[in-house]
């Protein structure tokens, strides 16, 4: 399921069966007082590859690739521990790593952001399916997002919590598997300067250091151990389900070798 642990022969192999490409992207920025700087390049490391283990299980055949632990975080300037590339460098990396999945013969990929911060994935894959297509190369292309039901599964294990960066979903399930790294400590509500009007409402585009005085835009405190176990299971069990609709979906449509 690991690209990295296959040998080139074993990747060629799958790619000629008609097996789904993930190509997982992290972020390397500041999660406030409390949390690692790698926390999103190891939630969607540990999720697409956990999600491909399942659904290999099921009899789909799912290889990730390793996660891309740098992307944009320019949103989160000025905060120690931050690694930001810029978007349009961003942009060619991106399109640089799933042209070379395609060079290895894949034609069906899913792009897995893992950040909030990643806008300009879906431009860039939109462009390179264009690019393919002038070369004479028909893909199957998709983007999703490691946290596109996070919101639904924060509301349930814990309710009323304030989600989004460093808050209680992402201290959760840091504290389920990682406890050692939460600074407990350190784990302190944040005072936001009007996020809901600036940002939701408002459109704003703003750093965080102007938005809330911890880094964090919620309050950690209501994370649990068992909380974030529950959220493990419920995201990866999720995304084993999008893989195999993925091929279900493409065996549909007549998207796999023939031969």
């Amino acid at each position: 399921m690991r690209w990295g642990e296959m040998t080139r022969d074993e990747i060629d192999a799958a790619a000629k069966r008609g097996a789904l490409a993930v190509v997982p992207l992290g972020c390397t920025e500041q999660h406030a007082f409390h949390l690692p700087v790698d926390t999103d390049t190891y939630q969607v490391e540990r999720a697409t590859v956990d999600a491909a283990a399942v659904a290999t299980e099921q009899g789909h055949e799912v290889i990730v690739l390793p996660a891309l632990p740098f992307g944009p975080a320019s949103e989160h300037l000025g905060m120690a521990g931050t690694i930001s590339l810029s978007n349009e460098i961003y942009i060619q990396v991106v399109k640089q790593i799933v042209w070379s999945v395609i060079d290895s013969s894949f034609r069906r990929i899913a792009v897995v952001t893992g950040c909030g911060g990643h806008w300009a994935v879906p431009g860039a894959l939109w462009d390179l399916k264009a690019e393919a297509h002038r070369a004479g190369i028909e893909i199957v292309l998709r983007v999703i997002g490691v946290a596109d039901q996070w919101g639904a599964i924060s509301e349930e294990i814990f309710p009323g919590g304030a989600g989004g960066h460093a808050a209680v979903m992402e201290t959760a399930l840091c504290l389920a598997e990682r406890a050692q790294l939460v600074r407990r400590d350190r784990m302190h509500a944040p005072e936001t300067r009007q996020l809901m009007e600036r940002y939701r409402e408002g459109g704003e585009i703003f750093l965080f250091d102007e938005m809330t005085d911890t880094g964090a835009l919620g309050d950690p405190a209501p994370a649990t151990v068992a909380g974030g176990q529950a959220a493990w299971v419920r995201i990866i069990d999720g995304l084993a389900e999008r893989f195999a609709f993925f091929e279900a979906q493409d065996r549909e449509l007549g998207r796999f070798p023939t031969t």
